[in-house]
């Protein structure tokens, strides 16, 4: 119910917009076709609105060439802020000219004339052109301003839900994390030292998902170690006889960088569900690089199970609708199953 009704909203909401874009043209496209009608009233045939068309054409070009591509590309931080605004205005002043230009070719061939006042035209479309840009870029602003509070509205509704499930569970966890804390100290008293150490990875994972799940963003160190824990206490699944395989590599300085906690672990889970068996040559290569404001995350694995990533469980879901809502149009995700091997790439552009 509450996904028709969503879908319902998301089509309302594109058709309101097409209405806008509609409306948005109907008022200027008839004041250049007026003013250019008042200024070559003497001008008759079928040709003599062929300028007034292709000056609409490039009015439009201009806004959506900046809605697009430019505005979006320098949102996106694709494109410097000096760049954008140089490209701008070199658009501006190259269709005035242009505009101009076409004006004149026509007239000099259809009605043997020149087009009077070149200079004065030139001004007049300069005007016309910044007006386009100017709405344009407006229009650009309102749109990621409301897509921005329309994120942040789904985000407090996640949390909420996340805060009464926590709420729900919190005596579980705790109970025990308490009773790993006791399993550890008799692991130690009859000297299982094999024993303690996985208690102790088990006990280091548990504080770090009771302390995450209260926080947007922790430090990349954290979620490391949380990642280390994990390994480590998969690892005692395997003796060294075993043809199993298990590196992660982190490249680059992760100091100071945020990012949202148990991002990564449904990857590597994903890796040793489908990808070890002790009874076969196994591996999982991972690596985790920061390079400039960019992180790259890849996993490489063997394959002893079907898997296809798309249809399997909701965490792989959940994991790309919260890197959707978190890093809108800056991250990439490639999936890359095969039959012997499993790629993933993970890239995130951070802010």
């Amino acid at each position: 119910m509450r996904s028709g009704s969503l879908n319902l909203g998301k089509r309302n909401r594109i058709i309101f917009e097409a209405v806008c874009h509609v409306l948005f043209w109907v008022v200027p496209a008839y004041l250049i076709v007026r003013y250019n009608l008042m200024s070559y009233s003497e001008m008759t045939g079928k040709y003599y609105r062929m300028p007034l068309i292709i000056s609409v054409l490039i009015n439009i070009f201009l806004v959506y060439a900046n809605i697009f591509i430019l505005f979006t590309g320098q949102n996106r931080k694709k494109i410097s802020l000096t760049a954008y605004v140089l490209i701008l205005c070199l658009m501006i002043i190259s269709l005035a000219l242009l505009k101009v230009k076409i004006d004149s070719a026509f007239m000099r061939h259809y009605f043997g004339r020149l087009v009077s006042d070149e200079h004065g035209r030139i001004g007049f479309e300069l005007i016309v052109n910044s007006f386009f840009v100017l709405q344009s870029i407006f229009y650009c602003i309102v749109k990621e301003w409301i897509r921005n509070r329309r994120t942040e509205r789904r985000l407090k509704e996640e949390n909420l839900t996340l805060e009464l499930k926590y709420l729900k569970s919190q005596i579980n966890p705790h109970f025990l994390f308490n009773t790993l804390n006791n399993l550890y100290s008799v692991a130690l008293q009859n000297n299982d030292n094999v024993t303690a150490k996985g208690i102790a990875k088990l006990s280091q994972m548990m504080r770090f998902m009771l302390d995450g799940v209260n926080e947007n963003l922790i430090s990349l160190e954290k979620e490391i170690d949380y990642l280390q824990s994990y390994l480590e206490l998969q690892r005692l699944r395997f003796s060294d006889k075993d043809d199993v395989r298990i590196r992660f590599d982190i490249r680059g300085d992760t100091a100071g960088i945020k990012i949202p906690p148990f991002i990564f672990i449904v990857f590597i889970e994903n890796a040793f569900k489908y990808g070890i068996d002790y009874k076969k040559h196994s591996f999982i290569d991972m690596l985790l690089e920061i390079s400039g404001k960019t992180l790259n995350f890849n996993i490489k694995n063997s394959v002893h199970k079907p898997y296809n990533p798309i249809e399997e469980g909701i965490g792989l879901k959940n994991i790309m609708e919260r890197l959707d809502l978190l890093y809108p149009g800056n991250y990439s995700l490639k999936l890359a199953p095969g039959s012997d091997i499993f790629n993933l790439d993970l890239s995130i552009r951070l802010s």
